[in-house]
Order: C-alpha cells, then sequence, then structure tokens
C-alpha cells in the first residue's frame, strides 16, 4: 500500500531544510525510517562521547573555544570542535526528517 510521505531536502545555500510530499510503499518507509535512525544513533553517539570527554554541551564548548582560544599544543580541541559541530547538525536534520514519518 502506498501513503503520502513527507520527505526533507536539504538547501545548501540557506543551510534549511524544505519540505515535498513523495508517495512511497510502506516498505520502503520502514527501510528508511529504519537506515535514518541507524544514522540518527552513529551521529548521536558522537555527541555523547564528546559531552562525556568535555563535560560541557556543544554551545558551552564553542563558547570556550571562542572567549580562550584554541593554544596551538592542542589542536586536537579544535578538531573536536568540528567534528562535534557536525555531528550535531547531522543529528539535527535526521530528526527533522524523521519527523516527517511520525506525522502521516
Amino acid at each position: 500500500m502506498c501513503k503520502p510521505f513527507i520527505i526533507f531536502y536539504i538547501k545548501y545555500d540557506a543551510k534549511a531544510l524544505a519540505m515535498k510530499t513523495i508517495t512511497i510503499e510502506d516498505k520502503t518507509a520502514k527501510e528508511l525510517r529504519s537506515h535514518l535512525l541507524k544514522e540518527l544513533a552513529l551521529f548521536e553517539g558522537i555527541e555523547k562521547r564528546f559531552q562525556k570527554k568535555y563535560k560541557i554541551s556543544l554551545t558551552q564548548f564553542e563558547q570556550k573555544i571562542k572567549q580562550e582560544g584554541v593554544p596551538t599544543e592542542k589542536h586536537q580541541i579544535w578538531e573536536d570542535s568540528i567534528e562535534w559541530r557536525n555531528a550535531n547538525e547531522e543529528a539535527a536534520k535526521l530528526r527533522a526528517i524523521l519527523a516527517g514519518f511520525a506525522t502521516k
């Protein structure tokens, strides 16, 4: 059985999610949702790893870097901030996509 499904795509220039309704089969929707949940778990795991390592939120971590800078001998801090921010943004996109499944 086919049913309407809201799918999101990324507008890279605006960094915003836009919605488009498409019709897909239930089996396909379930497989896609399962895949997206696995991807979300991966990114959430990265976020948790950094929260545990630094014992602060991403926002607090970025603010600390902004205020204090990053010593040249601690370049890993800068790399961690980039990876953490990317994981955070990807997780947010996946949550938005998964919300489309919940509405139909």
